[in-house]
């Protein structure tokens, strides 16, 4: 098995999908299934610097401030970090794609990772993508695009996936699932024009399955949009498509501007961090898991006490992904291992009172992470007490 990732916007770090490899070896793992090959396919090397451009802009700033001094330049540009940070990277790095030589650029980068990748692993015969933002939106491109020239990196990726066209003389692989994560491609495909009767077609190849397509969206994330409709699914289509979302506030301070109704701030202080979640999220891992194994949810959950646990940690009100583990070195309030021996808990109180846990694998690799805030503590402390009572043999303060 061949999971191949393609990454989105201000990508610079070719690790970016190692949270996610682990969480989904861990499932294998315990699922006693085999641990499939994994591939972080990188093209953000290609993208223009934005950090010119940003230069530029603050040098009009200042002349500006110069011709006013009683000008308020925070109060005329308004919301700078916000434009000079997700915004302009993902606009930015959408516009790059977008500009035919530096498209052709990105999909040649691509196609000659995934190449090799199948190469060196010539047992194989399935591939799984699972592609993230930006990278939705060129994985629908180089699979269903109609536009390109014939010499177009795309066709080399087509070439050695079953059902697509290219040379037939290629060694075939069958793409059983597809996962999309943060994905924009309604909004592309206004502009990219592809046609949902060319999905139609490619799944009429599946004959005795279906292409699998996971459409992972965080409810924070404004770039990110359910597919269903656009696909026009039917009846004809050898395709099961799921939309899933995951509820989850982005971090505290958008938690903190929902609950007093100001949404417009909540919206600006989230949905960045919302959109770069999927790669340590839980629920997204466990759903891609399901979807590259063509298992239910329902069977992750009875093998090992983690993933019982970080399922019941998610869903305990106003639970909030800890993304930067602030305090995953403190001294916990409690320690708490796990009876089957899968891990153990760590949770810490910090000096704001705030309650956090940590779910650490047998391996001592963190994989949940997270916080409530004070008016959800009561909650979190019952949930904690169940798990204890349910799940842990000792417990340390």
């Amino acid at each position: 098995m061949l999971v191949f990732f393609i990454h989105g916007v201000a990508t610079r770090d070719v690790k970016y999908a190692d949270p996610l490899k682990r969480s989904i070896q861990e499932s294998c793992a315990q699922l006693g299934k085999a641990l499939p090959h994994f591939y972080s396919c990188f093209w953000g090397n290609a993208l223009n610097d934005v950090s010119r451009m940003w230069n530029l802009i603050h040098q009009d700033l200042q002349n500006y401030k110069k011709k006013h001094p009683q000008s308020d330049i925070q109060d005329i540009f308004r919301y700078q970090t916000f434009r000079e940070g997700f915004l302009s990277e993902f606009v930015g790095d959408m516009f790059t794609y977008l500009n035919p030589k530096r498209g052709v650029e990105i999909r040649k980068a691509i196609a000659q990772q995934l190449l090799a990748f199948i190469k060196d692993h010539p047992e194989e015969t399935e591939l799984h993508i699972v592609s993230h933002s930006l990278g939705t939106v060129i994985l629908w491109d180089i699979l269903f695009s109609e536009k390109f020239h014939p010499k177009d990196p795309a066709f080399y990726i087509r070439s050695v996936i079953n059902g697509l066209e290219g040379d037939r003389s290629a060694r075939k692989l069958q793409l059983k699932s597809i996962t999309t994560m943060g994905s924009p491609i309604l909004f592309f495909n206004t502009m990219l024009g592809i046609s949902p009767e060319r999905v139609k077609e490619f799944t009429l190849t599946y004959k005795n399955d279906s292409l699998r397509w996971l459409n992972v969206i965080h409810s924070s994330d404004v770039i990110a949009y359910p597919l269903g409709a656009g696909l026009a699914i039917d009846e004809t289509y050898h395709l099961s498509h799921e939309d899933v979302y995951v509820s989850t506030d982005a971090n505290f301070a958008e938690k903190a501007a929902r609950s007093i109704g100001q949404m417009e701030a909540a919206m600006a202080l989230g949905a960045g961090e919302a959109h770069v979640s999927y790669w340590n999220c839980g629920k997204t891992s466990s759903s891609i898991v399901c979807n590259i194994l063509d298992i239910k949810e329902a069977n992750l959950s009875g093998n090992t006490s983690i993933q019982s646990v970080i399922a019941l940690l998610e869903n305990v009100s106003g639970m909030t992904c800890d993304q930067m583990r602030l305090h995953v070195n403190d001294n916990p309030a409690n320690s708490l291992s796990f009876k089957d021996g899968s891990g153990r808990l760590h949770h810490v109180i910090n000096v704001a009172r705030i309650h956090h846990v940590y779910i650490f694998d047998h391996n001592n690799l963190c994989q949940f992470s997270g916080y409530v805030g004070w008016v959800h503590t009561d909650s979190f402390l019952q949930a904690l007490l169940l798990l204890e009572k349910t799940f842990c043999c000792s417990s340390a303060s």
